[in-house]
């Protein structure tokens, strides 16, 4: 939620970042996790294993103890993890 909706609120643009919130959330097939012990763990070993910034990391860590079926990003770097397929908008749209 943090990565999703800090651009629109640093333009003041609470309703978007409003309507961002309410996609995530209220989508099937998404789901929101809490971020648990187990998680930070897991984050932490990413972090440790791949050099990750913590954001990445903490997602990355979240999406595989959720068991979700793929990771995706913007960011070509994270295609290195290993633990999740991590696709990027450019291979999701060819």
């Amino acid at each position: 939620m943090v990565e999703t909706t800090v651009h629109p609120l640093r333009q003041g643009l609470t309703a978007l970042a409003s309507r961002y919130e309410e996609i995530l959330t209220h989508t099937k097939g998404l789901e929101v996790l809490d971020l648990s012990l187990p998680i930070a763990h897991l984050a932490a070993q990413l972090r440790a294993n791949y050099n990750l910034r913590t954001p990445d990391a903490i997602q990355l860590a979240t999406a595989i103890h959720g068991q979700a079926t793929f990771f995706l990003t913007n960011d070509v770097d994270l295609t290195r993890v290993r633990e999740i397929k991590v696709l990027t908008l450019n291979e999701l749209l060819s």
